[in-house]
This record gives structure tokens, C-alpha cells and sequence, in this order.
């Protein structure tokens, strides 16, 4: 009878490490699932929102969703400081439905550090594997021609380039630690990742990754410099290539040499609207700094208060720039709409990700695909995207695994070793 019981207890247990891994892939692909929403009016419910709801209730059911508690805390300040912009905000409804949409990045956060640390031997595969299937998905929509230019599940092929972020972190870090055999096909993945989707911001966070690792592994040579730069130029030749916007931008670089008064010209038609629209958000920030004009609100309190022709620069514009526009500056976003306060909050949660720790070789490329997304979310709007929160989740997830466990896991594909 107690052999029976020992024996049905392991089973349970392998059953519910498999299902974990389940939830976990399936996990990445929900929180890029943008393409359908559910309208309620003046709010679009993600998918995302509805999956993670339901691994809320299942983690806490099944599998003892336990919250550490400095991880409870900085969520619990991040929430708190969004607080006073509901009570100031131009549009209470719209805020109260981003509101609920802040939450649930939390619970995306919370919930992807617990499933890393539950299937911590398989975070690493998993990850992978996960990326390989969107990048094969991806080119079956464009053969089929259900897409033009590839995006996976996203609304746009930009917003796919900050998700496969990490992917090259991680590829790029193999190639250093152990040879281009080990990642040789990652590496080919990427390269149909770049043709397929035709992003040029693609080709940018590969590159700037691919730097990032290598300024990380410590392996700096002039030698490697060289052939960095020669990669550099490569992928600019390929940009060239497969993007008449690249095509164009490289052409009007050239002539700047003959004309540089057309310099601001240039750079807003690299940029498009972005200039514009972070000035927006800036000047509805200087307006209200302590609260903001409320979650969601931006761009209808641009609308009502501002004309397009107060962000003419020089008497340059960019031909498709409204006021009624998302900021392209998450940062600013986060400003303008929760003011001062919500932006100290969500500082408090980079800082805290910026300062976990724990065993480097694991935790190096997935901290520097942190900071790389950072710096992409620069350039582009929304900081309740649910593939960055699940990122945030994962970085934590990892540093919290004890030394024992995390000295067992490596990115060498030809190491499997498990814990018992």
C-alpha cells in the first residue's frame, strides 16, 4: 500500500511538472495574443486578461500561488501609485478599465516568476522553444498570405521585434559561450525572422542585443570589433534591401553630406510622428505633473487641448501626425497619464528587476534583454504590454532560485541535467 501511495504521489507530481510546462508555453503565447479582442466600448479586453484571470484561480487552486513578499510589495507600490490618477482623471471609466489592466500585469509578473521557479530545469528550453514556434508561425501566415508582413500574434512587426528581444539575448550569448554550432540554427531562425517580418526595428534590437551580449561576455577584442562592424553593415545591406522605408532613409543620409540644413527633415522621417508625439505627452505631463490626466486618457485630452500646428518643429511636421496619438515613449506615457507619482512607482519596479542577482551565467541574458527592451519601449508606447510583464516575471522567477538549483541550469543545449 505505501509502495502504491509513493508511487501515485510521484506520478501526481510529474503530471503536474508537465502541466506547469503546458501553462508556461502557452502562458508566452497568450500575452502576445493582440490581434482579437473582446470591445466593450471604450475599452478592448485583451485575451491575455481573460487567460491570466483563469491561471490566477488555477495557481491558487492547484498549485499554491505563495507571493514573496518583497515581490508583494513592489507590485503593491506600483499599484498604490496609480491610485490618485483615477481620482483626477479627465475620462474615470476609461482609467478604471486601465486600471484593471495594470493588475493584470501583475498578476502576469507574479505568475511567470512562480511558473519559472516551479519548472526551472525547462524555463530555458521552453523559452526557446517557445520563440522557434512563433518565428515558424509567423512564416506560415505570410506564405499563406494571411499576413503581409509578419508580426506573429501582435498588432504590427515592431511590436513582435521588442518580443523576440530576449530570443536574441539569448541565441547571441550562446554563440559566444559555446561556438556557432550550438546555436546554428537559432541563428538561421533569426535571419528568417528579419526577412519575413521586413522590420527594420528588427534589425535594430538584433543588433544592438548582439552588441549588449558581446560587451558582456567579456571576450572584447579588436579583432571582434571588426567583425561586428562588419555585421553591422551586413544587416544594413540586408535593411536596404527588403525595406524601401531603409532604402529611402540610407539614400537621404547620403545627401546630407550636400545639404545638411535637411538634417531635423531626415531624422523626423526616420522617427515618423515619435518626436511629436513624445512632446505631447510631455507638454499634458507639464499640465498635470502630481497625477497625470488619467490612465488611458492621453489621447483624448491631447485631442481636446492641443493643436497639431504648437508641435510643428522648425516648420517641419511629419505627414501622418495627429495629437490624438499614443505616446512613443513609455516613460513619458507613464508620466503624462499617472503623473509623478505613478512614474515613481513604476520605477520602483525597474529598479527592483535592475537590482535582483543571482547565478550571472544564468541570469546575463535575460537581464541584458531587459535592458534592451528598456531602451526599445524608449521609442514606443504602452508600458501594460503582457510580453514585457511576463519578462519582468521571468528575470525575477530566476534570481529567486536558490543556488543549488540554479548552479544545475545552463544555456548549453547539450546539458540536461534535472533536480530531484
Amino acid at each position: 500500500m505505501n509502495n502504491f501511495n509513493l508511487i501515485d504521489n510521484s506520478t501526481l507530481r510529474h503530471r503536474n511538472y508537465v502541466t506547469l510546462q503546458v501553462l508556461f508555453f502557452f502562458g508566452m503565447i497568450a500575452v502576445c495574443f493582440d490581434v482579437i479582442n473582446i470591445d466593450l466600448g471604450n475599452f478592448k479586453l485583451k485575451i491575455a486578461y481573460v487567460w491570466f484571470f483563469i491561471y490566477l484561480i488555477l495557481f491558487s487552486f492547484f498549485f499554491k500561488l505563495s507571493i514573496k513578499k518583497n515581490n508583494l510589495t513592489v507590485s503593491a507600490v506600483f499599484l498604490v501609485s496609480l491610485f490618485p490618477s483615477l481620482f483626477f482623471s479627465n475620462n474615470i471609466i476609461t482609467s478604471l478599465a486601465f486600471y484593471a489592466g495594470a493588475v493584470i500585469c501583475i498578476v502576469i509578473m507574479l505568475i511567470f516568476s512562480k511558473m519559472t521557479i516551479l519548472v526551472a530545469p525547462k524555463v530555458i528550453p521552453l523559452l526557446f522553444n517557445f520563440y522557434r514556434f512563433s518565428i515558424i508561425l509567423t512564416v506560415i501566415f505570410v506564405v499563406a498570405r494571411i499576413q503581409e508582413r509578419g508580426h506573429f500574434l501582435l498588432y504590427e512587426s515592431s511590436y513582435y521585434a521588442v518580443v523576440l528581444i530576449p530570443y536574441f539575448c539569448m541565441t547571441f550569448y550562446r554563440l559566444f559561450l559555446y561556438g556557432f554550432k550550438c546555436c546554428f540554427a537559432d541563428l538561421f531562425l533569426i535571419f528568417i525572422a528579419i526577412v519575413f517580418t521586413q522590420s527594420v526595428s528588427m534589425v535594430g534590437w538584433s543588433i544592438l542585443s548582439f552588441f549588449c551580449i558581446y560587451m558582456k561576455s567579456g571576450l572584447s577584442k579588436r579583432i571582434h570589433f571588426i567583425a561586428i562592424f562588419l555585421v553591422i553593415i551586413l544587416f544594413f545591406i540586408l535593411a536596404y534591401f527588403l525595406n524601401s522605408r531603409a532604402q529611402i532613409i540610407i539614400n537621404r543620409f547620403f545627401l546630407l553630406f550636400e545639404n545638411p540644413s535637411d538634417s531635423l527633415s531626415l531624422f523626423i522621417f526616420v522617427v515618423g510622428n515619435r518626436l511629436q508625439r513624445v512632446f505631447i505627452a510631455y507638454e499634458a505631463f507639464m499640465q498635470n505633473p502630481l497625477f497625470g490626466v488619467g490612465l488611458g486618457v492621453l489621447r483624448e485630452y491631447s485631442t481636446n487641448n492641443f493643436d497639431p500646428f504648437d508641435f510643428v518643429l522648425n516648420g517641419v511636421t511629419a505627414s501622418d501626425f495627429t495629437v490624438n496619438s499614443p505616446a512613443a515613449n513609455v516613460f513619458v506615457e507613464v508620466a503624462a497619464e499617472s503623473g509623478i507619482i505613478g512614474f515613481l512607482g513604476y520605477m520602483c519596479i525597474l529598479i527592483y528587476i535592475h537590482g535582483k542577482k543571482g547565478n550571472e551565467k544564468l541570469l546575463t541574458p535575460l537581464k541584458v534583454s531587459f535592458y534592451v527592451t528598456m531602451f526599445a519601449l524608449l521609442i514606443d508606447a504602452s508600458y501594460l504590454r503582457n510580453y514585457v510583464w511576463a519578462l519582468y516575471g521571468i528575470v525575477i522567477g530566476l534570481s529567486s532560485l536558490s543556488p543549488e538549483v540554479s548552479s544545475k541550469l545552463s544555456f548549453d543545449p547539450k546539458i540536461n541535467k534535472t533536480i530531484n
